[in-house]
């Protein structure tokens, strides 16, 4: 069954950043493209080379000679692959965007998704199965964590084991496009929007041929990177643990002086070295709270700051929207 039908008027856009893709861009090119010529009047496909060291953006040149609507983008330098699809969002023009792991996602779910996106929703995430299984595997667990403290802790409605398989709609991008930090948030940015999302599952596959590296020591700085950036509130639960602080030394000096007057024995210097000490601490925590203050104040109000360079753009010689145009030349 073909849902574009539905929204045969709809421009979709599909993102994917790339790099070091020479082996297996071309099957992947050709089967995105297929889909979609078949299921939608209007697509562009939007890939991010992240910096390859190989042939891969020779090899989508070539494809541009054959295969419609595709842009390529080529980056100055690597950087993160998240921050890459973020850096498609901004190029994309679709009404509705679809964000999706070249290497790893497949392309079949893309009708479905447009199809959920028409029940009113804004976002549709796709959940990896291999993510939502209970049998063990230590990176799964520890990512399901993750997501459960990140949603505890920022108070954000973020799907449990949502992948990069994305789609948004036009609204749902213009309500995070102008976050200062959207380049290292895009795993869960779209959440601070507040909008209505739906959720699929779906078979994780690897188009690369080679056995996929899990980074442990990434992934944990990756969630801290996530925590400290999308919310101020670790800061703030520092503020108040420096204030708990501050009020325990405040407790210990009542303590120190009931004791030296209702105790007839005290050691020599013992009042005088405690009291010292509390009021040492009581400043200290005082002034870690205040610092805390600041800095939470500075992290919401993070000024813009360039984040990558395109160094080369390229598009495909023929738009099929064009070949669709109807026009009727004069007669002489």
């Amino acid at each position: 069954m073909s849902f574009a039908n539905q929204r045969s008027d709809v421009l979709v856009s599909v993102i994917s950043p790339i790099r070091n893709a020479e082996s297996w861009i071309a099957t992947y090119l050709q089967q995105v493209s297929a889909l979609l010529v078949n299921e939608y009047k209007d697509f562009e496909i939007v890939l991010v080379d992240n910096a390859s060291t190989d042939g891969t953006v020779e090899v989508v040149e070539r494809l541009q000679q054959e295969l419609r609507n595709i842009q390529l983008y080529s980056l100055a330098r690597p950087i993160p692959h998240e921050s890459a699809f973020v850096v498609g969002l901004e190029q994309a023009i679709g009404d509705v965007v679809v964000t999706l792991d070249a290497a790893f996602d497949p392309v079949d779910p893309i009708p479905e998704m447009v199809h959920l996106s028409c029940s009113g929703v804004d976002m549709v995430y796709g959940l990896r199965s291999d993510r939502l299984q209970r049998s063990f595997s230590l990176y799964n667990g520890l990512s399901r964590v993750f997501f459960q403290l990140y949603r505890f802790v920022t108070k954000e409605n973020l799907p449990i084991a949502a992948s990069t398989l994305r789609l948004y709609t036009r609204r749902a991008i213009n309500s995070f496009l102008d976050n200062s930090d959207r380049y290292s948030l895009f795993p869960v940015i779209g959440a601070f929007s507040g909008l209505r999302y739906r959720t699929f599952n779906y078979e994780r596959l690897n188009r690369t041929g080679q056995p996929v590296n899990q980074s442990y020591s990434a992934a944990i700085s990756r969630a801290f990177r996530l925590f400290f950036l999308s919310s101020h509130y670790p800061l703030r639960l520092l503020t108040f643990t420096a204030l708990a602080g501050a009020f325990l030394n405040v407790l210990y000096s009542i303590y120190v002086v009931l004791v030296n007057v209702f105790k007839s024995t005290v050691a020599e210097g013992w009042t005088t070295l405690s009291l010292q000490n509390s009021v040492m601490f009581f400043i200290l925590f005082m002034i870690l709270a205040v610092l805390s203050e600041y800095v939470a104040r500075l992290v919401i109000t993070n000024q813009n700051r360039p984040f990558y360079l395109v160094t080369r753009e390229s598009r495909s010689l023929v738009l099929l929207r064009k070949q669709d145009i109807n026009v009727t030349r004069p007669k002489d």
